[in-house]
């Protein structure tokens, strides 16, 4: 008779405060090297858009690309032979450049509008003994906190409640319960709150249309002057900064002769990364739709589907690293991401997210002025613009409106 395969749910979200305090389990575990900070924006590009065009089915969606590196390089930790390989593969780097990159990373982002916290809950009845070697890297690289604790009912709820509380509430009931046969979560929270460094005045909001796919909707329309410009094969888009200039609003508008899912499916790492890098410094009309969206995902099929079939397989899976159970091999069995976005003509919480438009008509005319006006179905993004990371990347197709 085949074993009882161990689950590994992997729970990946959003979240705010810095790494956790040190847990008497890892007494005398001392932060990693890192390496370059800048190392870690290529990968992030590249797996922004494969992971969101694998995942994505229409209609408003929201992926914070960074949480779900940060989760699964703690499950990549744990991780030998073609498990590891493909997980690689899949990430473009391997395993040591993805953990001294992120350390590098979560610590530049400490004291900013972006917040990050991690953890892992193992199983703690006697079944399951975890490798001191594999919490220790997790707490070294990633800053996570680890706790041992009975994997009951109740678990969901603390997991649950931290996740709630290093997400300002933003995030909330993302595990529904705890499988019987789990013996580890890890857990990434990420959280952005910041204000415009240019606020949308009254007068800069009014109600326009927006060309949704089930026909045109009044919506609230902010209007602004920005300085950003992009531009790329199908697309115009801008850039609004946020108080502090770190980070920034990036929104991508589809040609009129194209379609979002045209400019989604031509989009790659690269193109998106030469968009950004590229910004022209020009004045540009622009017009945002507020919004507010909600997103929840369960992201296993799209990382087999990428290449990181092994890793699910109760069977093939290799998570040796990771420590070992009487009940069976170790593997992944969920990989839960939940995102909520909020942007306001005051600033942006994302976690939560409304965007508001400004008012045109505010600022004196500017002669030659580009024009990009988010009124039908659109891209768009939070982006570090040190490292031109994305820190989420989404769409707006009217649905919500």
């Amino acid at each position: 008779m085949k074993k009882l395969a161990l689950l590994l749910a992997v729970v990946l979200l959003l979240a705010l405060p810095g790494c956790g305090a040190e847990s008497s389990l890892l007494a005398g575990v001392t932060a990693s090297e890192r390496g370059e900070a800048a190392d870690a924006a290529e990968l992030a590009a590249d797996f922004t858009m494969e992971l969101f065009n694998a995942a994505y089915e229409g209609g408003d969606a929201l992926i914070s690309p960074v949480s779900v590196l940060a989760a699964l390089a703690m499950a990549e930790a744990g991780a030998e032979g073609e498990t590891l390989a493909q997980m690689e593969e899949v990430f473009g780097v391997d395993a040591e450049t993805m953990r001294l990159a992120l350390s590098a990373y979560m610590s530049s982002v400490a004291g900013t509008e972006a917040k990050t916290a991690n953890a892992i809950w193992f199983r703690d009845d006697g079944s399951f003994v975890p490798n001191g070697g594999f919490l220790a890297d997790c707490a070294s690289f990633a800053g996570a906190e680890v706790f041992a604790d009975e994997f009951t009912t109740a678990l969901a709820g603390e997991i649950n409640g931290w996740i709630k509380e290093h997400t300002d509430g933003m995030i909330k009931d993302v595990l529904d319960e705890i499988d019987p046969s789990a013996v580890m979560n890890l857990v990434n929270a990420l959280a952005f709150e910041a204000d415009w460094a240019e606020q949308y005045e009254e007068y800069q909001v009014r109600d326009g249309e927006f060309n949704a796919e089930d026909g045109v909707k009044t919506v609230e329309m902010m209007y602004s002057d920005e300085s950003t410009y992009l531009e790329g094969d199908g697309f115009t888009g801008f850039m609004k900064p946020y108080k502090g200039g770190r980070y920034a609003f990036a929104a991508l508008l589809p040609d009129e002769t194209s379609s979002l899912e045209a400019l989604l499916g031509s989009l790659t790492g690269e193109t998106l990364a030469d968009a950004l890098e590229n910004a022209q410094n020009t004045p540009v009309e622009t017009a945002t739709p507020g919004f507010s969206s909600e997103y929840a995902a369960e992201l296993s099929e799209t990382l087999m589907g990428m290449g990181m079939a092994d890793a699910f397989d109760g069977e093939t899976a290799d998570f040796s690293g990771m420590g070992r159970s009487a009940l069976g091999n170790i593997y992944i069995n969920r990989v839960l991401h939940k995102t909520f976005i909020d942007v306001t003509p005051q600033g942006t919480r994302a976690g939560a997210a409304t965007v508001v438009e400004m008012n045109a008509e505010s600022a004196p005319m500017v002669e030659n002025a580009k024009q990009v006006y988010l009124d039908r179905p659109f891209a768009y993004m939070i982006v570090d613009t040190q490292y031109n990371i994305p820190l989420f990347f989404g769409t707006v197709t009217g649905e919500a409106f």
